[in-house]
């Protein structure tokens, strides 16, 4: 496997380390070659997975994976070859490569696009042509294009020429329902954000919301959890919007139990993304009987029923805005939005999701085909 993951070699257990717990047990053995990461280290995550990272930057990482990747097949005799597929295609180079090179399948997975729906950045655009360029042609080799939704990214692969036939659909967002469930927790927190504070998220968006919800409730307070390059300038957002004083900043949380205790503190979570193949936390929220309000990304429109077990919100600032705070003024509402929004995740439940994609992958292993 060809990740894009460096928190694992970081030492961070997030989601990706969850996912290669849970698929271990499936497969007699998994490796996976992952980017360079400040002080990162190879990592033996049970007998039957270890990932290793790139002692190299990411314009030679290609050529690196290749190499290692091959010196791995010779060794261990893969199946198959998966790579997670983004920005200059690094992994996917490689993975095109070393299934010419051995005669294995491989899989392109690609969780989202880049300023689609909506660009965060001016050169998203031009981002959009490398991806496209990539499934068009790199990618004609591969046994299947994974994606996590069935609406957003299918249709504009579609657009772009690319046959539904070879597109494997396969979430990506699970959940451990056991974990993420409701609790007796105090709502002390109006309104709360969760995520990687990076451009596609949309921090205006929630900065203004923020301070719409606190204009008209003097007791609002708010919490942030995340970290990233746009935490500094989601701070001064909030400060001169007068609200910062009233946000608690959470920047890591290690454990899944204790982000479930910080949803169910909440009275909602706000999601305002511009691109995503969830996103996760949504999901994580809902199954915590958190109602969200959410932009249409990823597998959100398929999973929100707008008023009924959650929000999506409108590209619109002051129309989002004026959405969540009427929201917000009925208590009984939310509650009731809240148990169904529990009741709308039980397809993503965890065992369910790695039991779909080991099934699939093990499929493509013995086949070469989809």
């Amino acid at each position: 496997m060809l990740s894009g993951d460096r928190d694992i070699t970081s030492g961070r257990r997030g989601p990706f380390y969850t996912t290669l717990q849970g698929l271990a047990s499936e497969f007699d053995r998994i490796d996976v070659l992952a980017p360079r990461a400040d002080d990162a280290q190879a990592i033996q995550l049970c007998p039957a997975v270890r990932v290793e990272p790139a002692p190299v930057s990411r314009l030679r990482q290609s050529v690196w994976m290749r190499r290692r990747g091959a010196d791995l097949l010779r060794r261990y005799g893969h199946g198959l070859i998966v790579s997670h597929d983004y920005g200059i295609f690094a992994n996917g180079r490689a993975a095109a490569w070393l299934s010419r090179r051995w005669g294995l399948p491989y899989v392109s997975e690609i969780h989202h696009v880049p300023g689609h729906p909506k660009r965060a950045q001016w050169w998203e655009p031009l981002e959009q042509l490398v991806y496209r360029a990539y499934v068009t042609r790199v990618a004609r080799r591969a046994v299947a294009i994974r994606v996590v939704n069935r609406r957003e990214v299918p249709d504009l692969l579609a657009k772009w020429g690319v046959s539904r036939k070879r597109l494997l659909v396969l979430p990506s967002a699970y959940i451990d329902r056991s974990v993420f469930a409701p609790g007796n927790a105090e709502r002390d927190f109006t309104l709360g954000f969760v995520g990687r504070l990076v451009a596609n998220k949309n921090l205006g968006y929630v900065a203004r919301v923020f301070a719409t919800v606190a204009s008209r409730d003097c007791q609002a307070r708010f919490v942030v959890a995340g970290q990233g390059p746009e935490g500094d300038s989601l701070r001064r957002r909030l400060r001169r919007s007068g609200v910062l004083g009233r946000v608690t900043f959470v920047d890591w949380l290690e454990r899944p139990a204790d982000l479930a205790d910080l949803y169910r503190r909440m009275r909602a979570l706000i999601a305002p993304s511009l691109s995503e193949g969830g996103p996760r936390v949504c999901l994580e929220a809902m199954a915590c009987e958190t109602p969200v309000f959410t932009t249409p990304v990823g597998v959100m429109p398929e999973t929100v029923d707008h008023g009924a077990n959650g929000w999506l919100l409108s590209w619109s600032v002051e129309a989002g805005a004026e959405l969540v705070v009427a929201a917000l003024n009925d208590p009984d509402g939310l509650r009731t939005v809240g148990r169904a929004a529990r009741a709308a995740t039980a397809g993503f439940a965890k065992s369910a999701v790695l039991g779909a994609y080991a099934a699939a992958y093990r499929r493509l292993a013995e086949s070469g085909s989809t």
